[in-house]
């Protein structure tokens, strides 16, 4: 199966210099999920973020379907298929359900009514609020909202930054179900997450970084019950 996105030795940060993301690699295919973990402080929104164009790409290479997309900016990676969903301000609460959507299609030049039509085909829950600002949407309500936003463009590649941050365990389940759903349908996902038990249970693979660097990585039943995997978020030894 070949990769959707690959990256290759990373070195990333927000100043020159004080790199935080220290020589990464990862690959993910089509229809893969990939949990990016680590400790608090590891690198992995840095990660993320890097891999989206939104941090400082210092050195290494992030490949697209076979493309050098390291460096660009992060509206061209749109366009070229890899969606980014932060964690935080990801919806303008101002503006309806509908709004969001109608807003993202225009920024890609996308077809609004086809995209949007089909988005709440997927997300039914968004197509009963519609007409509700999303401000006053519930907490998972609102994530799914920015992944629908993210998938208005039609990524190819979706990385998310810790999608059930400040979510129930039963909301957070519900997003990560409708994660698998879109894998489904073929889109490659980069899951940066905290939540290790639950991102080991959605995906297939996973990588675990320390420190900038991955330090494990494999298949995410095998992770589960390696024992170096809590000796990496407790700081004990090399996890290599």
């Amino acid at each position: 199966m070949s990769a959707a996105l690959v990256v290759e030795d990373l070195v990333a940060g927000y100043e020159p210099g004080l790199p935080i993301v220290r020589g990464a690699s990862l690959s993910v295919a089509a229809g893969e999920i990939l949990a990016v973990l680590g400790p608090n402080g590891a690198g992995k929104s840095t990660l993320g973020k890097a891999v989206a164009g939104i941090v400082p790409v210092a050195s290494g290479s992030v490949r697209l379907d076979g493309r050098e997309i390291a460096g660009d900016p992060a509206h061209r990676m749109v366009r070229l298929g890899l969606g980014f969903v932060p964690q935080t301000e990801n919806v303008f609460a101002e503006l309806s359900v509908e709004d969001n959507l109608d807003l993202a299609a225009a920024v890609v030049g996308a077809p609004r009514a086809q995209r949007i039509a089909g988005i709440f085909e997927l997300f039914p829950d968004l197509a009963r609020q519609r007409r509700l600002d999303a401000g006053r949407l519930s907490g998972g309500q609102r994530q799914m909202l920015a992944v629908a936003r993210a998938l208005v463009a039609s990524p190819r590649v979706l990385v998310l930054d810790e999608p059930s941050a400040g979510l129930s365990p039963k909301l957070a389940q519900h997003v990560f179900a409708k994660l698998a759903e879109i894998a489904r349908d073929g889109v490659a996902i980069v899951l940066v997450e905290q939540n290790v038990r639950a991102a080991l249970a959605l995906a297939g693979r996973a990588v675990v970084l320390v420190e900038g660097r991955v330090r494990l990585e494999g298949e995410a039943a095998a992770l589960a019950i390696d024992p170096r995997l809590r000796d990496a978020f407790l700081g004990r030894g090399e996890a290599a």
